[in-house]
Protein backbone atom coordinates (compact mmCIF):
# COMPACT_ATOMS: atom_id res chain seq x y z
CA UNK A 1 0.00 0.00 0.00
CA UNK A 2 1.02 3.05 -1.01
CA UNK A 3 1.42 6.51 1.64
CA UNK A 4 0.91 9.85 1.65
CA UNK A 5 3.48 12.10 0.94
CA UNK A 6 2.95 15.05 3.52
CA UNK A 7 4.13 18.36 2.24
CA UNK A 8 6.32 20.43 4.63
CA UNK A 9 3.41 22.54 5.11
CA UNK A 10 1.13 19.96 6.85
CA UNK A 11 3.73 18.63 8.71
CA UNK A 12 4.15 22.53 10.36
CA UNK A 13 0.53 22.51 10.88
CA UNK A 14 0.58 19.06 12.36
CA UNK A 15 3.68 20.01 14.54
CA UNK A 16 2.41 23.28 15.47
CA UNK A 17 -0.84 22.30 16.97
CA UNK A 18 0.12 19.31 18.34
CA UNK A 19 2.73 21.55 20.40
CA UNK A 20 -0.45 23.69 21.22
CA UNK A 21 -2.15 20.91 22.27
CA UNK A 22 0.80 20.02 24.86
CA UNK A 23 1.60 23.50 25.83
CA UNK A 24 -0.83 25.51 25.15
CA UNK A 25 -0.53 29.02 21.79
CA UNK A 26 1.16 31.30 24.01
CA UNK A 27 4.08 28.98 25.44
CA UNK A 28 4.83 27.13 22.04
CA UNK A 29 7.63 29.07 20.57
CA UNK A 30 7.97 29.25 16.26
CA UNK A 31 11.83 27.54 16.95
CA UNK A 32 9.56 24.10 18.89
CA UNK A 33 7.58 24.14 15.88
CA UNK A 34 10.23 24.36 13.83
CA UNK A 35 11.91 21.55 15.78
CA UNK A 36 8.94 19.70 15.71
CA UNK A 37 8.17 19.75 12.15
CA UNK A 38 11.92 18.82 11.27
CA UNK A 39 12.11 22.05 8.67
CA UNK A 40 13.50 25.14 8.41
CA UNK A 41 13.26 29.15 9.66
CA UNK A 42 12.83 29.61 5.79
CA UNK A 43 10.30 26.46 5.00
CA UNK A 44 8.20 27.90 7.39
CA UNK A 45 8.25 31.44 6.40
CA UNK A 46 7.58 30.06 2.65
CA UNK A 47 4.14 28.89 4.28
CA UNK A 48 3.51 31.42 7.07
CA UNK A 49 4.03 35.10 7.81
CA UNK A 50 3.87 34.26 11.77
CA UNK A 51 2.98 32.05 14.32
CA UNK A 52 -0.77 32.94 14.23
CA UNK A 53 -1.10 32.04 10.65
CA UNK A 54 -1.37 28.39 11.75
CA UNK A 55 -4.11 29.04 13.78
CA UNK A 56 -5.97 30.77 11.32
CA UNK A 57 -5.63 27.31 9.13
CA UNK A 58 -8.17 25.94 11.64
CA UNK A 59 -10.90 27.26 9.48
CA UNK A 60 -9.59 24.94 6.82
CA UNK A 61 -9.16 22.55 9.11
CA UNK A 62 -13.14 22.37 9.93
CA UNK A 63 -14.03 22.54 6.47
CA UNK A 64 -12.64 19.22 5.48
CA UNK A 65 -15.48 17.26 6.54
CA UNK A 66 -17.95 19.07 5.44
CA UNK A 67 -17.85 17.52 1.70
CA UNK A 68 -17.68 14.32 3.14
CA UNK A 69 -20.58 15.30 5.18
CA UNK A 70 -22.96 16.20 1.97
CA UNK A 71 -21.78 13.19 0.41
CA UNK A 72 -23.77 11.11 2.97
CA UNK A 73 -27.00 13.30 3.21
CA UNK A 74 -29.98 12.62 0.98
CA UNK A 75 -29.98 14.87 -1.53
CA UNK A 76 -33.74 15.01 -2.22
CA UNK A 77 -34.47 16.47 1.03
CA UNK A 78 -35.71 20.13 1.94
CA UNK A 79 -33.30 22.26 1.49
CA UNK A 80 -34.10 24.39 4.98
CA UNK A 81 -33.84 20.83 6.32
CA UNK A 82 -31.11 20.16 5.05
CA UNK A 83 -28.94 23.65 5.51
CA UNK A 84 -30.01 22.84 9.47
CA UNK A 85 -29.05 19.92 9.40
CA UNK A 86 -25.58 21.08 7.81
CA UNK A 87 -25.18 24.23 10.07
CA UNK A 88 -26.14 21.67 13.36
CA UNK A 89 -23.46 19.30 12.16
CA UNK A 90 -20.30 22.19 12.04
CA UNK A 91 -21.47 23.90 15.21
CA UNK A 92 -21.36 20.13 16.91
CA UNK A 93 -17.51 19.77 15.05
CA UNK A 94 -16.46 22.85 16.70
CA UNK A 95 -18.12 22.06 20.07
CA UNK A 96 -16.09 18.76 20.62
CA UNK A 97 -12.91 19.95 18.21
CA UNK A 98 -9.92 18.58 19.83
CA UNK A 99 -8.50 21.61 19.44
CA UNK A 100 -11.58 23.94 21.56
CA UNK A 101 -8.95 25.03 23.59
CA UNK A 102 -7.44 27.06 21.13
CA UNK A 103 -9.83 28.70 19.23
CA UNK A 104 -9.65 31.50 21.30
CA UNK A 105 -6.89 32.60 20.31
CA UNK A 106 -8.23 31.90 16.65
CA UNK A 107 -11.12 34.10 17.33
CA UNK A 108 -9.03 36.74 19.12
CA UNK A 109 -6.21 36.80 16.28
CA UNK A 110 -9.03 37.33 13.81
CA UNK A 111 -10.41 40.39 15.49
CA UNK A 112 -6.77 41.98 15.86
CA UNK A 113 -4.87 41.38 12.67
CA UNK A 114 -5.09 42.75 9.30
CA UNK A 115 -5.61 41.81 6.43
CA UNK A 116 -7.55 38.24 5.37
CA UNK A 117 -10.37 37.01 7.83
CA UNK A 118 -10.06 33.51 7.46
CA UNK A 119 -13.07 32.19 9.50
CA UNK A 120 -15.00 35.09 7.17
CA UNK A 121 -13.42 33.54 4.01
CA UNK A 122 -16.57 32.94 1.77
CA UNK A 123 -14.08 30.70 -0.65
CA UNK A 124 -14.03 28.28 2.47
CA UNK A 125 -15.88 25.08 2.28
CA UNK A 126 -18.54 25.65 4.75
CA UNK A 127 -19.79 28.86 3.62
CA UNK A 128 -19.73 27.46 0.35
CA UNK A 129 -21.50 24.39 0.65
CA UNK A 130 -23.97 26.84 2.77
CA UNK A 131 -24.52 29.35 0.12
CA UNK A 132 -25.01 26.11 -2.74
CA UNK A 133 -27.84 25.07 -0.45
CA UNK A 134 -29.40 28.34 -0.10
CA UNK A 135 -29.24 28.81 -3.53
CA UNK A 136 -30.97 25.50 -4.68
CA UNK A 137 -33.85 26.03 -1.87
CA UNK A 138 -34.51 29.10 -3.80
CA UNK A 139 -34.67 27.40 -6.99
CA UNK A 140 -36.49 24.77 -5.94
CA UNK A 141 -39.24 26.90 -4.11
CA UNK A 142 -38.35 25.80 -0.71
CA UNK A 143 -36.54 29.02 0.23
CA UNK A 144 -38.43 32.74 -0.07
CA UNK A 145 -36.40 34.61 -2.97
CA UNK A 146 -37.09 38.26 -1.44
CA UNK A 147 -33.20 38.10 -0.74
CA UNK A 148 -30.21 36.52 -2.68
CA UNK A 149 -28.76 32.99 -1.51
CA UNK A 150 -25.49 35.51 -1.17
CA UNK A 151 -27.14 37.74 1.88
CA UNK A 152 -28.93 34.22 3.21
CA UNK A 153 -25.67 33.01 3.72
CA UNK A 154 -23.84 35.63 5.06
CA UNK A 155 -26.44 36.18 7.53
CA UNK A 156 -26.17 32.77 8.93
CA UNK A 157 -22.64 32.33 8.84
CA UNK A 158 -22.83 36.08 11.02
CA UNK A 159 -25.21 34.18 13.13
CA UNK A 160 -22.82 31.50 13.79
CA UNK A 161 -19.79 33.20 14.19
CA UNK A 162 -21.31 35.55 16.87
CA UNK A 163 -23.24 32.91 18.94
CA UNK A 164 -19.85 30.68 18.63
CA UNK A 165 -17.47 33.73 19.64
CA UNK A 166 -19.78 34.41 22.81
CA UNK A 167 -19.13 30.77 23.50
CA UNK A 168 -15.90 30.97 23.77
CA UNK A 169 -15.91 34.20 25.93
CA UNK A 170 -18.01 32.32 28.12
CA UNK A 171 -15.41 29.77 28.96
CA UNK A 172 -17.55 26.57 26.61
CA UNK A 173 -19.79 26.58 29.47
CA UNK A 174 -23.13 25.60 27.63
CA UNK A 175 -23.80 23.78 24.79
CA UNK A 176 -23.10 25.45 21.77
CA UNK A 177 -25.44 23.56 19.23
CA UNK A 178 -28.48 24.09 21.55
CA UNK A 179 -27.89 27.56 21.50
CA UNK A 180 -26.84 27.64 17.36
CA UNK A 181 -30.15 26.06 17.08
CA UNK A 182 -32.13 27.76 19.35
CA UNK A 183 -31.71 30.86 17.26
CA UNK A 184 -31.02 28.92 13.85
CA UNK A 185 -34.52 27.40 13.75
CA UNK A 186 -36.43 30.62 13.85
CA UNK A 187 -34.49 31.56 11.17
CA UNK A 188 -34.51 29.09 8.69
CA UNK A 189 -38.60 29.00 9.68
CA UNK A 190 -38.47 32.46 8.23
CA UNK A 191 -36.70 31.47 5.35
CA UNK A 192 -39.23 29.13 4.42
CA UNK A 193 -41.80 28.65 2.02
Amino acid sequence: MATKRISTKEKIIEAAWELFMEKGYDNTTLNEIIERAGTSKGAFYHHFRAKEDLLFRMAWYFDRNYTDWAETQDMTRNRVDLLHDYVLYSTEAVENSRYKSFLPALYGFQVMTEGNRYIMDERREYFQLMYKLLREGIHAGQIRDNRSPLDYARNIAALHRGLTYNWLLSHCQYSLVDSVDALLTPYLNSIRI
